[in-house]
């Protein structure tokens, strides 16, 4: 049975906080195997919500944690900040070229002293923006596995064989640690064409055309659930045990992919009390 985790980021409203509230209510029933919670500019912000969701069925927290947010001394105050606030590991961000701050392989480390059970990174199946090419890409990747990384997730792609080509040359580059993909459902269609050109995903002309039209007659769930469970779909079938839901703090398109993809909502004797 295919393991899935969710991603949730920081509310800036009480209305949203309400609403992200009942959404981790609702995907919890899937019993996902971990939750992330994504970093806010107001670190306080970011601990609060971790503290928050902790206190819901939804599995080990992990707290992202950006190289551009920390310095190697604020930072051994942070991570035990954060496991206060109920983070079980955390996901490394950013820090992977040159830098005169913090990298990304010691946060790794200063994690793995402050005794955090996982350690995931992110990893790139079309390539980091930023990298020279997919070589270099590759080789980064390969040095996070080497400064104790427990997994990778994945930034969100449209096309299954875009994850599955990478899943291949990373392991032929030595890369033995869980390749996990990240799956965002496309619910809102301008928003996502912004963050796909800022992180370099390629979207199928015929594909963009679907969700342009799709959106314009108000078809954005139905084919925000269609696309995705069909990328599940192809991934599961060629052997990928566990998806990363991006939520965007939503539960309704999530769920009917979850339920799609054989995942049935399990309602707990703390829910039904």
């Amino acid at each position: 049975m295919t393991d899935i985790s969710f991603e949730f980021f920081p509310p800036k409203t009480i209305t949203a906080a309400f609403s992200l509230q009942r959404a981790a209510q609702t995907l919890s029933m899937f019993a996902p195997h971990f939750g992330s919670v994504t970093c806010s500019h107001n670190p306080t912000q970011t601990l609060d919500t971790l503290a928050a969701l902790d206190k819901l069925a939804l599995g080990p927290f992990q707290a992202h944690i950006t190289c551009a947010s920390q310095d190697n001394n604020q930072l051994p105050q942070y991570l035990r900040a954060a496991k206060r606030a109920g983070a079980k590991g955390i996901v490394a961000l950013r820090g992977d070229g040159k830098s005169q701050g913090l990298t990304v392989c010691q946060l790794i480390q200063a994690a793995q002293k402050q005794e955090y059970n996982q350690v995931f990174v992110a990893a790139y199946p079309e390539v980091h923006p930023m990298a020279q090419n997919a070589q270099s890409d590759l080789d980064m990747l390969l040095r996070k596995q080497d400064a104790g990384a427990s997994a990778a997730i994945t930034q969100f792609f449209f096309d299954a064989d875009h994850f599955l080509k990478f899943r291949d040359q990373a392991a032929a580059h030595g890369i033995t640690m869980p390749l996990i993909p990240g799956i965002l459902p496309v619910q809102n269609w301008p928003k996502t064409q912004s963050m796909t050109q800022a992180c370099g995903t390629s979207v199928a002309p015929d594909l963009a055309e679907g969700f342009e039209r799709a959106a314009r007659e108000g078809r954005s769930e139905l084919m925000a659930i269609a696309h995705a469970t069909e990328l599940c779909d192809k991934l599961i079938q060629n052997g990928v045990g566990q998806l990363h839901f991006y939520t965007m703090n939503h539960a309704e398109v999530v769920a009917a992919i979850c339920i799609a993809i054989g995942k049935a909502p399990q309602q707990s004797l703390r829910q039904v009390a």
